[in-house]
C-alpha cells in the first residue's frame, strides 16, 4: 500500500497508555470527543478557500494536541504552517529528503533522539557541516525534515522534546552562512510551524566567540521557548542538572554510546512519498 492510500485510511490511535493519561491532563484530548473537534477543526477550512488543507486525521491530530485541542488555535497553526511553506521558498521548495541526501551522508552531523523515563524525549543536534558538501541551508531543510518524521511519533506529539544543539564542529565559514534572515525563518519554521511541544532548549557553547551566535538566534524564538532556553560552557556538567546523563551519549558526558544517527536519517528517507504527498497542500496558486 502506497503513502496516499496509507493516509486515507481511518484513524487509529498508537498513543501508549501513559501518553494517553498525559495527553487528557496536559491536552485537554478526550477519546470520546476527538472527532467533535477533528470535524470543527475541519469546518473551519471552508473559511480559508485559498488554502487545501491536508484533512487526515493522523496529521490534524498534531496540531490539535499542540494547541491542547483548543480548535482555533490549532487552526490559525496550520495556516502559518503553509504560510510558511509559501514564504520561506529557499526553505521548502523541493522540500524531500532526497534533495538534501549530502547531509544525510555526513559522518559527523549527527541528530539522534533518546526517550527519558518522564517520557520526554530528548533530541540531540551537533554541527560540523562539510561546506564543500552541504550548505547550512540544506542543513536546516535536512533537520526539518527529520524532525517532521519524528513527528509522526504520536508519543512525541504528546510528550514533546528537550532540544540540545551541540555545538561541536561548529566553525565560522558556518556561522557566515547563518545570517540573520535565514536564523529567524529557520526559527520560525521549527517553533512556530511545527506542531512540536519544545520542553526545554539546550544550546552547548563549545567556544565563547559563540555566544553572540546562540544570543542572535534567541532573540528570534517565542517568549515560551526563551523562558526555557539555557547555554552551556564547554564543560557540561551544567547540562547534566536538567538532562541525566543516562539520555546522552558519552561526547556530552553520558552514559550511552557515541553519536548515531542512523535509525532518524534510514527514517526520514524512508519517508519521501509522505514529502512528496505534502507538496499539494498549502495556498492555492492563482491562474
Amino acid at each position: 500500500m502506497d503513502f496516499e492510500q496509507n493516509v486515507n485510511q481511518p484513524y487509529t490511535c498508537t498513543l501508549s497508555e501513559a501518553a494517553i493519561k498525559k495527553a487528557e491532563v496536559e491536552l485537554n484530548e478526550d477519546p470520546l470527543t476527538r472527532g467533535e473537534k477533528l470535524n470543527h477543526l475541519k469546518e473551519l477550512f471552508k473559511s480559508r478557500p485559498d488554502i487545501r488543507f491536508r484533512q487526515d486525521d493522523a496529521f490534524l491530530l498534531r496540531f490539535l494536541r499542540n494547541k491542547k485541542f483548543e480548535v482555533d488555535r490549532a487552526f490559525k497553526s496550520l495556516i502559518h504552517h503553509y504560510q510558511v511553506r509559501r514564504d520561506y521558498k529557499d526553505i521548502f521548495t523541493n522540500y524531500r529528503p532526497s534533495a538534501v541526501k549530502c547531509y544525510f551522508d555526513l559522518p559527523r552531523v549527527t541528530v539522534c533522539l533518546v526517550k527519558g523515563g518522564d517520557g520526554r524525549y530528548v533530541l540531540i543536534s551537533r554541527g560540523g557541516l562539510d561546506l564543500k558538501k552541504c550548505s547550512v541551508l540544506d542543513g536546516t531543510r535536512a533537520v526539518l525534515m527529520m524532525v517532521e518524521t519524528m513527528l509522526e511519533d504520536e508519543d512525541i506529539q504528546v510528550n514533546g522534546i528537550v532540544f540540545i544543539n551541540d555545538s561541536d564542529g561548529l566553525t565560522l565559514n558556518i556561522i557566515k552562512q547563518c545570517n540573520p534572515f535565514l536564523m529567524k525563518r529557520t526559527v520560525d519554521s521549527y517553533a512556530n510551524a511545527l506542531p512540536m511541544r519544545i520542553k526545554e532548549a539546550h544550546f552547548i557553547c563549545r567556544m565563547g566567540i559563540l555566544r553572540p551566535f546562540f544570543a542572535l538566534i534567541k532573540q528570534f524564538l517565542p517568549e515560551k521557548i526563551k523562558s526555557r532556553l539555557h547555554v552551556h560552557d564547554d564543560d557540561v556538567g551544567s547540562l547534566h542538572k536538567y538532562v541525566p546523563s543516562a539520555l546522552l551519549p558519552v561526547e556530552l558526558g553520558g552514559q550511552l554510546p557515541g553519536y548515531d544517527n542512523t535509525e532518524w536519517v534510514n527514517k526520514t528517507l524512508a519517508a519521501e512519498e509522505e514529502f512528496i504527498y505534502n507538496e499539494q497542500f498549502g495556498f492555492i496558486k492563482s491562474k
